[in-house]
């Protein structure tokens, strides 16, 4: 998953001293305008946030657009649905009318993590078939197999030598396929990642059997996160309307 404390950590770095500017205010009508001074090492990661009711936009290098007909003061509707300083990302991508195709991306990352689950679910279900082969070679039935957890141990120790052998070539087969220098696939790109997801088939040296190795279910995966640019807006608008506050604040004392 993305890396969201980097993220914020990021945000906080690039926008530290900026100042709010007001430049237009009439009632739920806002435009305000956040940056650094002149002199500002941060000056260059400026975001606006307008607002109109039911309405909010965020420019931040990218920009979103917010709405939902039950909240006249957007403002109100990130307050209320996070902590102060954090962000919610799921809920609040709900509410974008504008922006939509920038909310999410590919991530090779989550594709990394997929393929190392699925193949330590394979070793797994290898490690079974290879157990009850062998019981069966010396005459157990599943019966026997389940009730005694020591007669699976001991199993187990038999076969491990050449199941790790096995699992050993399994592995460097997918490392081959997807994540070495001479891979045939860029698995930074989607369109490749997924290419590569369908292409893939390892047939361990002496298997007879119908199915090889294969992903079968990877259309199911979630390949896809919050895009830095979005997480990043979500900060900006947490963070003005944080600034927005504590200036309301300061007037009224």
């Amino acid at each position: 998953m993305t890396d969201f404390p980097e993220i914020a950590a990021r945000f906080a770095r690039n926008t530290a001293n900026q100042q709010m500017t007001v430049l237009h205010e009439d009632g739920l009508y806002r435009h305000l305008r956040f940056e650094g001074t002149a002199d500002s090492p941060f000056s260059r990661y400026p975001f606006e946030l307008i607002t109109w009711p039911y309405n909010l936009v965020v420019k931040a290098g990218w920009t979103f657009h917010f709405d939902i007909d039950a909240t006249e003061d957007m403002f109100n509707l990130f307050r209320k649905t996070a902590f102060t300083g954090e962000i919610n990302p799921g809920y609040w991508s709900e509410k974008v009318r504008a922006g939509r195709d920038e909310i999410e991306g590919y991530d090779p990352e989550l594709l990394k993590g997929e393929v190392a689950s699925t193949l330590a679910q394979w070793m797994r279900d290898d490690l079974a078939d290879r157990v009850w082969q062998q019981a069966k070679k010396r005459g157990f039935n599943p019966e026997e197999l389940d009730a005694r957890p020591s007669l699976r141990m001991w199993l187990s120790r038999q076969i491990r030598p050449e199941w790790m052998t096995a699992n050993r070539e399994l592995r460097e087969a997918v490392r081959e396929h997807f994540f070495s220098d001479m891979a045939g696939y860029n698995i930074e790109f989607e369109s490749e990642a997924h290419q590569a997801l369908a292409d893939f088939s390892y047939r361990p040296e002496g298997y007879d059997g119908p199915y090889p190795y294969h992903f079968a279910d990877w259309h199911e995966w979630r390949l896809k996160d919050y895009t830095p640019g979005f997480l990043h807006c979500c900060h900006a608008i947490r963070h003005g309307v944080d600034l927005w506050d504590a200036a309301r604040k300061q007037v009224a004392a």
